[in-house]
Order: structure tokens, then C-alpha cells, then sequence
């Protein structure tokens, strides 16, 4: 049973697992990333000694051509003519300040779409219509899609009127915002604030850490699906597993780890040999809000670097949303709960077969395993 609601069924996250080529007419990987439009964090995990020759080519062009900003935003800034037209070429934004269970919490998703995840009493003053928020029981939460590109919202018209009227009379909250606003390949496009607005630019945050004698599991038991499906689900959730535990640099993964057995059960996967050896590996990770045109870009800067002759054998590449975001994959509402979790993971390795003409892609495959709870309607 469990400790949160000891009278009811624990909650149920998932946790959906695909396997794909990159030659996939559905572009799976493509989708995931860029319909997941609030990320803050980027992991890549390599089996092979730090380098920053590897680094600069994972982060070098998101860090020279990229960046966000911090501002404290009335939501009637978004109606002025400068913010509509940022709008318009894609800008996001999301309120962090708050929880999305107990507080007010708005986003632009990129697409136009302003919304907002009200508490009860402050929907009952806003003055515009939503709908009941899918996970609070008694109608104690609410949400409203504005679509501030449609024609309907030019100054003087009815419908862009009556938001603006509500945005300086009824819901006049300044929310701390980070926003940002890029062009399709990921390069930052300026935004420019009034002087009342406080605003600040904001870098992203870098971190490269060595991991030293551990040991890596293998992962050729998940590039191919065979007849057993749950075997290979098991491995898939082993491996997932394991990624975890390298990202908080468990000792558990050291080679000769002897933790008593009352103490912790983790076992590693295991490896190609039949003896445990000692490896290398590295965690890049960048932190902030980062676009999914970015992600993007860094995740086809990692396709590119186990193309090279002397690749690593394989590579981890994980992505972790906001908690606290109103919305997670293609806009669906998104609660937290008890972990807000929405993140995805990929496992790629080098192409292995040669295409047979030079216009087909590679043939590269991927494994992909996306991460969602409770409250998050993309399950």
C-alpha cells in the first residue's frame, strides 16, 4: 500500500518503451523531442574517458548560440505588440514559481497557446471560461487554453479585448517566467523588455563528470527485439535502471563494490565479459530551459559523434521535464502529484549497416523509453 495514500491503490506511473529505426517513417525520435517543449535538464552518458574534445561537440553550439531569460512577467506584457510578435515566431515561457497542484501556473507552448492551470479561487475571478482539470477531484482546479494566434486577437476586437481587460483587472499576478525564443535550428532570437520588466539572460549550466572504475553493463541485449518480448522489457528496465544510478555516481557501480546485502540488493547488469572488468565513462549534463529545437541539435550533435571512426560503442541520452510544467508531450495537461515526473531516455548505438544508396539515411536503431506519472494525460 502506499505511505501517501494508505486507503487507496498506490499510483500508477508508466513507463513506455519503443524500439525504432531512425529510418522509421513515423520519426518517433523527432516527435518526442520536439512535442515536449519545457525541458530543463540534458544528460548524455558515454562508455569512454572524459574528454573535452567531446564536450565541445555535444554542447559547443548551444552554448555560443543559445540562451533564455529570467524575467518577472504581468501576463499583460504578452498582449503588447513586441511580446505578440514574439509570440507569433515561436517564443515558450513558463511561471516557476509554485507548484502546479497548489498554485497558479501559466506557459506558452511555442504554438501560441497561453495557458493556465488556476486554483479555484482565482478561476472564479478571471472572468474567461476553461474546463476542470483532469486530476483534482470537486472541481478544485481549472484550465484555460488561450489561443493567442488566432485572428480573432487584434487590439480592438471583441476577444482581445476582453482577455486584456482581464489580464489588468482580475488576474494582474507578475509571475517569475523564464522564457526563451529560437529559431529551427536551435539559435536564440532576441527578446526585448520594457524597463519595468526586470530581466535577466541567462547561460546554461554545464557539468562533465569522469566516472572511473566502473562497471558497464551490456546493452547489445536490447538493439534487437527477439521472441521474448518481457525479456526484453526487463532488460530494457535493468539498463534504464542503471542509467540512473551512474547519474547520482552510485558506488554501487564500482568494480569490487562488496555493500552489504541488508543494506542494498542492486545488483549490475550484465556485462560482455564473464569476469567484471573495470571501465570508463563520462555524465555531460546541461541544465536551464531548453528549447526542443536545442535538444535537437544536441541530440543529432550525438548521432554525428558515434558516426566517427573511433565512436563509443554506445550512448544514453536523457531529457527531463519541468514538474511543475501545466502541459508535458503535444500540449496534454500535466499534474504533479507525488513526483511530476515527465522525462524520456534514449539508448542509440553506431549504424551498422551501410545504406544501400547515398540519399537513404542511416540505419541507425534506438531504443526509447518515456517516463510519465500519475497525473499526465500523455499515459
Amino acid at each position: 500500500m502506499s505511505s501517501f495514500f494508505p486507503e487507496r491503490d498506490p499510483p500508477k506511473a508508466n513507463l513506455l518503451l519503443s524500439h525504432y529505426s531512425f529510418n522509421s517513417p513515423k520519426q518517433l525520435h523527432s516527435r518526442c523531442i520536439l512535442t515536449h517543449p519545457f525541458n530543463h535538464k540534458v544528460q548524455v552518458f558515454l562508455p569512454t574517458a572524459y574528454s573535452p574534445a567531446i564536450q565541445a561537440a555535444l554542447t559547443t553550439t548551444l552554448l555560443q548560440h543559445t540562451h533564455y531569460y529570467y524575467a518577472h512577467v504581468p501576463l499583460s506584457l504578452l498582449l503588447t505588440s513586441t511580446f505578440m510578435q514574439y509570440i507569433r515566431n515561436g517564443m515558450i515561457a513558463l511561471s516557476v514559481q509554485g507548484g502546479i497542484d497548489t498554485h497558479d501556473v501559466v506557459c506558452l507552448d511555442g504554438k501560441g497557446k497561453l495557458i493556465l492551470s488556476l486554483t479555484k479561487d482565482s478561476y472564479e475571478q478571471f472572468g474567461l471560461t476553461g474546463n476542470p482539470s483532469k486530476f483534482h477531484r470537486g472541481r478544485q482546479r481549472y484550465v484555460v487554453e488561450l489561443d493567442l494566434r488566432a485572428p480573432s486577437m487584434i487590439p480592438g476586437k471583441p476577444g482581445f479585448e476582453r482577455i486584456k481587460w482581464c489580464f489588468e483587472n482580475t488576474l494582474t499576478n507578475v509571475f517569475p517566467m523564464v522564457l526563451a525564443s529560437v529559431d529551427p535550428e536551435g539559435n536564440s532570437l532576441p527578446l526585448e523588455f520594457p524597463e519595468s520588466i526586470r530581466a535577466t539572460q541567462m547561460s546554461y549550466n554545464v557539468q562533465c563528470t569522469p566516472l572511473h572504475n566502473i562497471v558497464i553493463p551490456d546493452t547489445t541485449t536490447i538493439r534487437t527485439i527477439g521472441k521474448n518480448d518481457l525479456r526484453w522489457r526487463i532488460n530494457v528496465s535493468e539498463l534504464y535502471e542503471w542509467i540512473g544510478m551512474a547519474a547520482i555516481q552510485s558506488e554501487r557501480l564500482t568494480l569490487g563494490d562488496k555493500i552489504d546485502p541488508f543494506l542494498c540488493v542492486y545488483s549490475t547488469p550484465p556485462q560482455k565479459t564473464a569476469e567484471p572488468e573495470a571501465s570508463e565513462g563520462c555524465l555531460i549534463e546541461v541544465s536551464g530551459l531548453i528549447p526542443s529545437q536545442s535538444v535537437v541539435q544536441m541530440f543529432q550533435a550525438l548521432r554525428s559523434l558515434l558516426d566517427e571512426p573511433a565512436c563509443p560503442s554506445w550512448a544514453n541520452f536523457t531529457v527531463w521535464g519541468f514538474q511543475d510544467a501545466p502541459i508535458s508531450w503535444l500540449g496534454k495537461e500535466h499534474g504533479h502529484l507525488i513526483n511530476g515526473e515527465n522525462m524520456y531516455s534514449f539508448f542509440l548505438w553506431p549504424p551498422s549497416i551501410q545504406p544501400q544508396h547515398k540519399e537513404d539515411p542511416d540505419t541507425g536503431v534506438y531504443v526509447l523509453l518515456e517516463s510519465v506519472a500519475t497525473h499526465d494525460d500523455h499515459s
